[in-house]
């Protein structure tokens, strides 16, 4: 079991790079049409906004012209508008209007600003950290993949470590028995299998029995066809959380999205989800589920706070039941990472752009 995590990892727990993949932004319900706000996204600044379409647009948010944050602009249509000099730029960061004298036909010259891959899902809005997306998807939850959903998105969080060592907690089973001791009863023993689902997803599944040595177990064992208390998680790009639990006619499903921040912490949220049901009723038992499962989901949300408040993970004496974790730290090492200081905007010309609109002598001074 001689396994140093912190001198036998480049990519786990270092703060100065993150996983390339899809990460939430915001919430949907955040931006209304003809709305767009600045945010800090993976140690960049970005423009967000939503066109009057609904897209959602993620660019680059600095003016070529004369650096003017486009957060202080104006959505029109399905571009956004410079508030400086009025210059506007499409969907694809194509600059589309100067609206000035006699440059209004030099729009080709100017810089296209970088875009980012953008999609909603759950409730959130999601950008892929580089504009390229290489067909890698969103997360999201494999049993509720081609079915409608009820959500709730829970209340955003900050903690002061990294993305991969937040996650750590759904699958550390040792620690249900101290931090958690009400679960102790049902998952204090579980025994969860890794599962490769693709490069970027890995499975950690429950193998052990419903236990039978206490009144709960017995009780709701009927509930479990296989006899195998269900209990799986999905990570996503070391950094997105898929939790499915619950008996056999009742699935619960939570999602705990989360981001890495330059300084080595971690800016999360929740979202909680149920199958849609049919009529107003069936929508209505749906909406509850969710709820249930956010008090329940905060509740254990609460109860690991304070320790990841305050811990430095250095795994020097790792033991059996922490299997599961070494494997997900493996599986965080196989990723493609990226400094922080890598710039992920999209190359200027070498030739800054007033040098040629200027060079070809058409402004008089």
């Amino acid at each position: 079991m001689a396994f140093n995590v912190k001198n036998g990892t480049q990519i786990f727990n270092n703060k100065d790079t993150y996983v390339e993949g899809w990460y939430w932004a915001l919430a949907s319900s955040k931006l209304k049409k003809g709305q767009k706000i600045g945010i800090e996204f993976l140690g960049s600044q970005l423009l967000i906004y939503r066109g009057e379409s609904g897209k959602v647009v993620a660019m680059d948010p600095y003016c070529p012209h004369m650096g003017a944050h486009l957060k202080e602009g104006k959505v029109i249509g399905d571009q956004i508008m410079c508030a400086f000099h009025g210059w506007k730029f499409n969907e694809n960061g194509k600059c589309s209007d100067i609206p000035c004298q006699k440059y209004a036909d030099k729009t080709d010259i100017v810089p296209r600003q970088g875009t980012y891959p953008v999609q909603e899902q759950y409730g959130l809005i999601w950008i892929y950290s580089h504009p390229d997306a290489k067909g890698n998807k969103v997360p999201f939850f494999t049993e509720l993949e081609n079915e409608e959903v009820e959500y709730v998105v829970g209340h955003s969080t900050f903690r002061p470590c990294r993305p991969e060592v937040v996650m750590l907690n759904a699958i550390d089973a040792h620690h249900f028995n101290t931090v958690h001791p009400e679960a102790r009863k049902m998952a204090g023993n579980m025994d969860l299998k890794p599962i490769p689902l693709s490069p970027v997803t890995i499975r950690l599944e429950n193998q052990t029995p419903v236990p039978t040595d206490n009144l709960l177990g017995r009780i709701v064992k009927p509930l479990y066809k296989r006899n195998v208390l269900t209990y799986f998680l999905d990570y996503w790009y070391a950094s997105t959380g898929v939790v499915c639990l619950g008996p056999d006619f009742l699935h619960f499903y939570l999602m705990f999205p989360h981001r890495p921040t330059p300084n080595g912490g971690t800016e999360g949220t929740m979202v909680f989800l149920a199958k849609r049901r049919k009529g107003i009723f069936g929508k209505l038992l749906a909406k509850a589920i969710c709820w249930i499962t956010y008090v329940v989901g905060t509740y254990f949300e609460k109860g690991d706070r304070l320790i990841f408040e305050s811990i430095r993970f250095d795994m020097k004496a790792p033991v059996k039941a922490d299997l599961p974790i070494i494997e997900f730290i493996r599986h965080v090492e196989g990723q493609t990472a990226h400094e922080f200081t890598e710039s992920r905007q999209v190359k200027h010309p070498k030739q800054h752009p007033a040098a040629a609109i200027l060079s070809q002598k058409e402004a008089s001074v």
